[in-house]
């Protein structure tokens, strides 16, 4: 059954109704359980992170002959979410509890499956650390491009009972990113296959991943079938502003910004990093990187330490420091706007990762104006009542 979101906008012009449909499937066959409305619905998509949703299912006589609780049982069900028959978000339900006319349900996006799977036998590229020279999944050898090795993560996670939800992994295969990695998982460290594949791409050179959902072709006059394909982009995800076209704008004609906070905050920023890895005493692995350009040009030193269990490899902990100082080489700036779904650009129309130029004509609040050329890291999207109301997350580009 589908929930209609009536959306009429305030002081824009009349915008179109969009119907929503929410499909609760089996989370290892992806079997349909059921179909079932939702109220108070938020979605969110993460560059490379997870996203959440949250929404009450509504507990009458509408929905309890189809078993809302059977169909929406927590670690065990996925959640699909149909905008106009495109699948826009997918996730496993994790929490669900009672409230007034129904229960509220938490979903994260499909990635966080993998941060309840670790890595229980040694896996490494280097042959000496392990027992197996096999690659996995049979064995315990890692292939040694970065693209590669979320691969082999994967696999070694799917070959276990029990242990796969449908990902298919080839777009990971063919062709290699070009980046050659040395690693080593060890199992009494048991690190979760989620962190494993974060740490790697945010590496210098590192790349963008996530999981695209949607729904496959019709054929035969089968039933319809939805994909969940892995991806690794290199070297990024998504558009640069030349290449999306996108504008967001505040103030004068056409604006489709409803409010924005455009935040500075200076207290992680850092001019030099220590990166240490694994080993005790004088031998464990570390590396230090100063950001030389900014430290003479008149900035003070600032210090900061992170952390990289089970590294060893010297070259691998010197790309982790390297990618941390870029990171944090400036005073954070995360900006969020808020927009309207359907004014140009629509959503849909972009995705995590693009950037956008994003202008605000003066105001009170910012009287001289500020425009700039950012990259979208969060989209959020609200289709509870009203006109939907997307929340865009920011980083400097």
């Amino acid at each position: 059954m589908a929930t209609p979101v009536s959306l009429f906008a305030t002081g824009y012009a009349q915008q179109p109704d969009h119907t929503y449909t929410y499909l609760f499937c089996d989370l290892l066959t992806d079997q349909l359980l059921a179909e079932l409305p939702l109220s108070g619905v938020s979605y969110s998509t993460e560059l490379n992170g997870v996203g959440l949703l949250k929404g009450v299912i509504p507990y009458s006589d509408e929905t309890l002959p189809l078993d809302p609780d059977a169909a929406s049982t927590p670690s065990r069900t996925t959640l699909y979410v149909d905008r106009d028959g495109v699948i826009v978000w997918a996730g496993i339900i994790w929490t669900r509890e009672l409230v007034q006319g129904g229960k509220a349900i938490q979903a994260a996006e499909l990635m966080s499956y993998y941060q309840h799977r670790h890595v229980k036998q040694t896996l490494s590229t280097d042959t000496s650390a392990i027992l197996n020279p096999s690659y996995v999944p049979t064995g315990q050898r890692l292939y040694t491009d970065q693209k590669y090795i979320m691969w082999s993560l994967l696999q070694y996670a799917h070959a276990q009972p029990g242990g796969s939800i449908g990902v298919d992994t080839n777009p990971l295969t063919a062709p290699a990113h070009g980046v050659t990695r040395t690693v080593t998982y060890y199992q009494f460290e048991r690190p979760d296959i989620y962190g494993a594949i974060s740490e790697l791409a945010s590496a210098d050179d590192g790349f963008d991943f996530g999981i695209e959902v949607g729904w496959n072709p019709v054929a035969n006059n089968q039933p319809p079938t939805r994909y969940k394909r892995a991806r690794a982009w290199f070297p990024r995800r998504g558009r640069t502003v030349d290449q999306s076209g996108l504008v967001f704008t505040k103030g004068g004609t056409g604006g489709n910004i409803l409010d924005f906070n455009w935040p500075e905050n200076g207290v992680d920023m850092a001019t030099e990093i220590s990166g240490l890895g694994d080993g005790t005493g004088e031998a464990k692995v570390q590396a230090v990187v100063q950001d030389a350009d900014r430290l003479a040009s008149g900035w003070p030193l600032l210090e900061a330490v992170t952390t990289y269990p089970g590294v060893v490899d010297q070259a691998q902990i010197n790309g982790l420091a390297a990618a941390e100082l870029t990171a944090r080489s400036s005073a954070q700036t995360q900006p969020w706007f808020d927009v309207t779904a359907d004014d140009d650009p629509a959503f849909g129309s972009y995705s995590v990762g693009d950037e956008g130029l994003f202008i605000i004509e003066p105001e009170p609040r910012m009287p001289a104006g500020r425009e700039g050329a950012l990259r979208i890291v969060s989209i959020e999207n609200t289709a509870a009542t009203g006109p939907e109301r997307v929340r865009l997350t920011c980083t400097a580009v």
